[in-house]
């Protein structure tokens, strides 16, 4: 006799056939991004770009190759600034969280809708950082434009994500998609296509600054723990 408790759903929710699917549609959206040129990526730019002008913080204008420049703080967005491996990693996040969820196209199709919202204004998000704190970044932690701007946009890529997959009971949910998205996908494609690889130095600071992040979490909830410990407070063993 089933529980009174017991919710049936209809259709069916994921099974490893249907992980197979998404991970196969990942990659193919990961290679037609890479494939695609900026003129063909304004669904992405074009509402970046406008957002970011609202905010009056910007003023940018289109450019003939589908680039936009702000010419007062001379700054460009062109084709990475689209943000399309973080789209692809959103989209992965959306599908993890909704997974005991019936699985189908319209799910897939509102998973990918909340990932371009979600790297809207994650991008949005980047490049006000870039726009006024790149500079100053460099300046106090020592580092280069270069790995300044890596910085800032690996930590706003990575901090979303785990926003987006907080409360979902696996702490190790977002490092994994987000490493597999930005790095095991493209080893994966160098090594199909026998390319050298990828850069080593994008390789380190992609995956060094989310398990830097990852480790401070960890000794911040230790501590945390051990402080309720002591004043005599039960402390909560969900992740």
């Amino acid at each position: 006799m089933a529980s009174a408790e017991t919710t049936v759903l209809p259709g069916r929710a994921f099974g490893w056939r249907d992980w197979g699917l998404v991970l196969l549609l990942a990659l193919a959206l990961k290679a037609g991004y890479s494939a695609a040129t900026t003129a063909q990526l304004q669904w992405l730019l074009q509402p970046l770009a406008g957002l970011l002008n609202a905010t009056r913080l910007f003023d940018f204008a289109p450019l003939a190759g589908g680039e936009w420049l702000d010419a007062g703080r001379a700054l460009v967005i062109v084709k990475a600034c689209a943000g399309g491996n973080f789209l692809i990693a959103s989209w992965l996040g959306w599908l993890w969280r909704w997974r005991t969820r019936p699985f189908g196209p319209t799910l897939a199709l509102g998973a990918f809708a909340a990932a371009w919202l979600t790297a809207l204004l994650a991008n949005a998000a980047r490049i006000v950082l870039i726009g006024y704190g790149q500079d100053d970044l460099a300046r106090l932690a020592g580092l280069s434009d270069a790995d300044s701007h890596r910085l800032i946009g690996i930590g706003v890529y990575f901090g979303a994500l785990l926003l987006q997959l907080k409360g979902t009971g696996n702490a190790l949910s977002a490092p994994a998609i987000y490493l597999g998205v930005t790095l095991l996908a493209p080893l994966l494609n160098a090594w199909l296509t026998g390319r050298n690889g990828i850069d080593m130095a994008h390789a380190l600071w992609s995956a060094g600054v989310p398990l830097a992040g990852l480790l401070v979490y960890g000794l911040l909830r230790l501590q945390v723990g051990r402080t309720r410990g002591r004043d005599g407070r039960p402390t909560s063993s969900a992740p």
